[in-house]
């Protein structure tokens, strides 16, 4: 499963279009965060300015003797509000462009008050008093929860502090809190995230399925045409490329039908208009001496043989196979009896070997093998074992093997090697041909090698079905 998902497809592209969205989601929530901070901040500032005002107006309105218990009132409703000798603020430079205006702008507003200098800096120590921890409840509700997180997060977020000189040389400190900075994502907002971002991957899974889906049914009916030319042309649906992609296949597997169609009759009447001369000079080599005639018999014999291996050969691998439910072990100990010292064994015991085939074709293929390896060697093994998907079947002898140079061309058709293994069989070079054809009108694949201990192994793998 994973490595269908990792390999380069449908599933690279939902994964690609899925991660594009997520980052698409994440810059988003980010920008906004970003804009939300900055609209806070000038908030905070506007917050700084209305203290600064209140305050003054306050200082000016008490007598000199009365100033501080005035100061004292105002730190009471707001904390951090003193009547000092020394500003809080010591640096008489703003520690930034935007601190520095923000100077210019409280001082325009409080000079007509008496200010003579404005200092603003930010502390990140944040206020000393969490206002809800003296009203905190036991079994808090949704507003006092509420509250409670938002005291505790401008209690640790910092403050702007400022100085500022009265007419007298005293210096009035005040302090302001900073609004927190605002979560990417908060408790309340992830269960929307979270559901937004699964009906984004439905949607992304969906209109990619439904992309892909005329490709899908691409490969599955081209896949079919490899086995059987004569299935129903494919259905002409899908995007303008993929319709035009299906009418060029529709085409050539008609031309391919039409090509084998004529290939096949070629060979058959070939086989049907030698069949009857045969015939005749059997009959006529009654008529003849005995030895003479019995020589022509056997020429004759041997030419019906060739016509009848081309006759297999054409076709072999075009009929449409029967598709069946197939017990590889069953099949092979069937098939080996014919062959007295074949030994079949099966690796995994336990749970069968199924395939989903034509078992009348595949035991012609297995009855081939095991006749071809018993001919050349003393001990065959049929061996099957399963992997990840297919099935395995394996006919081992102990004979001289193919010459290694040859073995690409042993499945050719009307191929003879120089070796003393196809000498001997007096064959035409059709055996492993039929073989093959068969073998892959199945789906399946042959493959021949040398043992390194001696002999040919011959290996069949198979498509096995998910039950196996």
């Amino acid at each position: 499963m994973l490595k269908s998902v990792l390999r380069p497809g449908a599933g690279w592209l939902i994964i690609t279009v899925v991660a594009a969205l997520f980052a698409l989601e994440i810059t988003a929530l980010a920008v906004a965060t970003r804009e939300v901070s900055q609209t806070s901040r000038a908030g905070d500032l506007l917050r700084l300015l209305e203290h600064v005002e209140g305050a003054m107006r306050v200082i000016n309105a008490a007598p000199q003797d009365d100033r501080r218990q005035a100061v004292k009132l105002l730190d009471q409703l707001s904390s951090g509000v003193t009547l000092d000798k020394t500003p809080l603020v010591t640096d008489p430079v703003a520690a930034d462009d935007e601190l520095a205006e923000t100077e210019d702008i409280l001082l325009n507003s409080v000079a007509a008050r008496g200010a003579v200098e404005l200092r603003v800096a930010e502390d990140d120590a944040g206020p000393s008093r969490n206002p809800m921890a003296a009203v905190a409840s036991s079994d808090p509700g949704p507003v006092e929860t509420g509250l409670s997180r938002l005291s505790t997060s401008y209690a640790s977020s910092g403050r702007f502090i400022a100085s500022i000189q009265l007419a007298d040389g005293t210096w009035l400190n005040l302090s302001s809190p900073r609004s927190p900075p605002p979560p990417l994502l908060s408790p309340d907002s992830l269960k929307w995230y979270v559901l937004f971002s699964a009906v984004i991957v439905a949607a992304s899974v969906w209109a990619v399925r439904q992309l892909t889906a005329p490709y899908r049914q691409l490969e599955t009916a081209v896949t079919q045409i490899g086995h059987d030319l004569r299935v129903a042309p494919i259905d002409e649906t899908g995007s303008n490329p993929a319709r035009g992609l299906i009418r060029a296949i529709n085409t050539m597997q008609q031309r391919l039908k039409t090509y084998v169609s004529d290939y096949e009759y070629l060979a058959v009447a070939l086989a049907h208009d030698l069949r009857t001369p045969l015939t005749r000079i059997r009959l006529r080599c009654e008529m003849i001496n005995e030895e003479t005639g019995a020589k022509i018999v056997s020429d004759v014999h041997d030419i019906e043989e060739i016509v009848n291996s081309v006759l297999e050969f054409a076709r072999s691998g075009v009929t449409a196979a029967n598709s069946e439910t197939v017990d590889l072990l069953a099949l092979a100990q069937g098939t080996a009896e014919d062959f007295p010292g074949v030994e079949v064994a099966e690796e995994e015991d336990g749970v069968p070997l199924l395939v989903s085939s034509d078992g009348t074709g595949l035991k012609r293929c297995l009855f081939n093998l095991i006749q071809n390896a018993r001919r050349y060697g003393d001990r065959v093994r049929v061996i099957l074992r399963r992997d990840e998907e297919d099935a395995v079947i394996l006919i081992e002898d102990n004979g001289p093997g193919i010459p290694q140079g040859e073995l690409p061309q042993v499945l050719r058709p009307f191929y003879r090697g120089e070796g003393s293994r196809n000498r001997a069989s007096g064959g035409i070079g059709l055996g492993l041909a039929i073989t093959n054809r068969i073998v892959q009108s199945l789906g399946g694949q042959l493959l021949l090698e040398n043992r390194d201990e001696g002999g040919l192994r011959a290996t069949i793998r198979l498509p096995r079905m998910g039950l196996a």
